[in-house]
């Protein structure tokens, strides 16, 4: 095995086993000193070699990943200062859909409400902004007030790792201003390349926007300079589903066809003249003379992993064809991928690098396919089809485990998508928009009409996976798998990528029987028989969900918890992920305890995409919020309004689930709140109360609660009007749960409520200081965890 294999695969290894488990300095220096004796003693021992070898770049990236981690005390200090003074250079602007954008800034200095005046050497923030971004450049000195957050997980399982991904960029700390307005420029940045580039990149935008309609100027700002993040919601899910969205992302497709087209190009007017083909043969040579265009038009769109990629690949061939040095498509492949790792560890978490990588490994593992004599011997009109369908489907099959852990996500319609829309992208639409660019400052008329053609023809192209999507058998789908039934799909999907490799050795029966095996014992985890009856309450904000699940594998959730922005769903972001990474592939039944919107909202996105059996509520159907009404008439789900008092939830196997119903008449939804009763032994039961207050609390125990309470969830989020001290008196939980935001404005639990559940030794667990919990009931009584490092611990 290759030294940049070994290395690749131990480094991702020792990077994915990091988050879980982190080996002690001391251990892991120990170990690493005694893989480097072992790699010395056996050097010439190649199978001993490369185990010593393995283990060491395991040990190096495993030892790496928690210094990647910034926790500077500095930054725990800016967190919490309130109001900062803040003075930065611009690094990059980044421009969102809905004229939104954000800044990654150098922070010079930091000035807080206390007077502590900092100077800082190596502090990046990224600054959302809102509106108005227009007259900002990179190199500008800007002084800012605003609060900086330190990026911060809900702790839901499967949750994407917002501040890793910025601790991969750099970046510490974020910050939100309304508008560029509450901006003071201070100095304006040296006209240097990159802001030539962005002012550039900025005016051939405008003029995009002003000549073509929106949904054209957003496709075509998004395939020419790299704008993907300005589409639409709808529309980047419409392309999503399509199996299009790669073309809309700067990559090394890009840099290809800038590549090709110029090699051409050169090479007419490099055998022109004679006395340099003598001197140095055109493919040795041009090469060089294509790098600089390359490396320009990788400033002017923004540096994008796949594009750096391209880049360094493409200089890697030129040096290797100058030396005639021959190396491997997949060793120079997993060589740059190491370097990468090297440089910059935490991009194995970011989907692009992962894409980028895996979609070119599958394609040049399918190579002796696409370049077989049985394709290459075929008429043009058959063999470019059929070599674009291989290549379509090497890449599609390479990245399939990525893209459902990564987007929960299928696209059938992509495999037909793409012979059409990749030969028309490429090689018409590209090259248009590509001259445009090149033209626009000698002949901006002549750009526009560049410009136009590219933006009718995508439009065609949306038209067209519009029409496929509307087909039964090409409509995309979510897809929620766990991690061990995304691996277990890797190990199924293995040996059809690497057949054509290695179909003629001995050892492919082997490895075929492997991953069989391997895919089938994984994708059966957890095991039937080895779950037990527990709660879950997700880490959601200031909203709350629950997750009831028994024995047999039945799952009830009791709300499905909201945010108020309107671009953060929490069904689809949160709980979806949730339950892809639990094993939960349907619920027989919702119960939503009132039409709140921290209680109801995440709730649509889990209807239209799971299946449920039932959904309880005490309003009827034409009274819930119509988001939620119309998911549940689209998805005909039985709903059911419980009787008044005590009633059972009839699909509940293990036990009964009680409903608990008051008969209050009153407009205050929090008291008409359901609340939810499971006794789990002779002396443990758990209560579930809903944003009850003081009416609904007397309600509630108006009537005889069924068995005994241990477990109690509080009610309204610990408010102090929910009457918790009578509660607690009258019910004697042994462990209560609470669901609350981090630093949430309501300052809720309330202190009175945490002072009296202390005096009384009663534990309370928060969601805002642990994140998701879990609650297993066993022989002994409540068993709690919480989310931490991937695991519950």
């Amino acid at each position: 095995m290759q030294l940049s294999t070994i290395a690749l695969a131990a480094t991702l290894a020792g990077l994915a086993l990091a988050p879980i488990y982190e080996i002690p300095p001391i251990l892991g220096l120990l170990l690493l000193l005694l893989a480097g004796l072992v790699s010395v003693a056996f050097r010439h021992n190649r199978r001993h070699l490369s185990c010593a070898l393995f283990l060491l770049f395991l040990l190096l990236a495993n030892l790496r990943y928690p210094l990647l981690i910034k926790s500077a005390s500095i930054i725990d200090e800016l967190d919490g200062a309130g109001i900062v003074e803040v003075v930065a250079d611009v690094d990059t602007i980044t421009q969102l859909d809905g004229g939104r954008c954000y800044l990654d800034l150098t922070v010079f200095s930091t000035l807080t409400q206390a007077g502590s005046l900092q100077q800082h050497d190596d502090l990046r923030i990224r600054l959302y902004l809102d509106e108005g971004t227009d007259s900002l450049f990179p190199g500008d000195r800007l002084r800012l007030k605003s609060r900086l957050r330190r990026p911060r997980l809900f702790g839901t399982p499967g949750e994407f790792d917002y501040p890793r991904h910025l601790a991969g960029e750099g970046l510490s700390l974020t910050s939100w201003l309304k508008s560029a307005s509450q901006i003071e420029l201070m100095a304006e940045g040296s006209f240097g390349l990159s802001r030539q580039m962005t002012v550039w990149r900025r005016d051939v935008g405008l003029v995009m926007q002003m000549l073509l309609p929106e949904r054209q100027a957003q496709l075509t700002r998004a395939l020419i300079l790299g704008e993907g993040q300005q589409l639409e919601p709808e529309l980047r899910k419409q392309l999503a589903a399509g199996g299009v969205s790669h073309l809309f992302a700067i990559s090394g497709l890009h840099l290809g066809l800038i590549a090709l087209f110029g090699y051409r190009l050169l090479y007419v007017l490099y055998v022109r003249f004679p006395a340099l083909s003598a001197w140095q043969p055109p493919q040795r040579s041009l090469p060089f003379l294509l790098l600089p265009f390359l490396l320009a038009y990788l400033c002017f769109t923004g540096d994008a992993t796949a594009t750096r990629r391209a880049f360094l690949l493409a200089l890697l061939v030129a040096l290797f064809l100058a030396r005639r040095y021959f190396v491997s498509p997949l060793t120079l492949l997993s060589s740059l991928a190491f370097l990468f790792l090297l440089v910059n560890p935490l991009l194995l978490w970011q989907a692009g690098w992962q894409l980028s990588f895996a979609g070119v490994a599958g394609i040049l593992l399918w190579r002796p396919l696409w370049q077989a004599d049985l394709v290459m011997h075929r008429q043009p009109l058959i063999r470019y089809p059929l070599q674009l369908l291989l290549v379509s489907a090497a890449a599609t099959l390479a990245t399939l485990p990525l893209v459902v852990m990564n987007f929960h996500q299928v696209a059938p319609a992509g495999v037909v998508a793409n012979l059409v829309c990749v030969p028309l992208v490429s090689f018409v639409a590209l090259p248009l928009g590509l001259f445009g660019v090149a033209a626009f400052p000698l002949a901006p008329s002549l750009a526009g009409y560049c410009w136009q053609g590219c933006g009718v023809l995508l439009e065609f192209l949306v038209e067209l996976i519009g029409h496929l999507l509307s087909l039964p058998v090409c409509s995309g789908f979510p897809l929620f798998f766990s991690r061990w039934q995304t691996f277990a799909l890797f190990l199924f999907l293995l040996p059809i990528l690497t057949a054509p490799l290695c179909l003629r050795s001995k050892k492919f029966f082997i490895m075929v029987l492997f991953c069989g095996i391997g895919a089938g014992a994984l994708w059966q985890l957890p095991f039937p028989g080895k779950e037990e009856l527990s709660l879950t309450m997700f880490s959601v904000g200031q909203g709350e969900s629950l997750l009831l699940r028994n024995c047999t594998g039945q799952a009830v959730l009791i709300d499905g918890g909201g945010l108020y922005s309107e671009r953060f769903d929490v069904g689809e972001r949160l709980l979806a992920p949730a339950f892809a990474e639990l094993g939960v592939p349907k619920l027989d039944a919702i119960v939503l305890t009132h039409d709140h919107p921290d209680h109801r909202k995440g709730l649509v996105y889990l209807i239209d995409h799971f299946f449920v059996g039932q959904f309880y509520s005490g309003e009827p159907l034409n009274k819930l919020h119509p988001s939620l009404r119309d998911a549940l008439l689209r998805n005909e789900i039985p709903v059911r309004a419980p009787g008044f008092g005590w009633s059972c939830l009839e699909s509940w196997t293990q036990g009964e689930l009680l409903i608990h119903r008051g008969m209050l008449e009153t407009n205050e939804k929090n008291d008409l709140s359901l609340a939810v009763y499971l006794q789990t032994g002779k002396e443990d039961g758990l209560l579930l109360t809903g944003d009850l207050e003081r009416e609904g609390i007397v309600e509630l125990l108006r009537d005889p609660m069924p068995g005994p309470v241990s477990l109690l969830k509080l009610p309204h989020h610990g408010s102090r009007f929910s009457m918790i001290d009578e509660l607690v008196n009258q019910l004697q939980p042994e462990i209560c749960f609470v669901s609350v935001g981090y630093r949430n404005s309501y300052h809720l639990p309330a202190s009175q409520v945490v002072n009296f559940l202390v005096q009384h030794k009663i534990p309370l667990y928060r969601t805002d200081f642990s994140g998701t919990l879990l609650a297993r009931m066993t022989a002994d009584g409540w068993v709690v965890k919480h989310w931490e490092g991937r695991l519950f611990r």
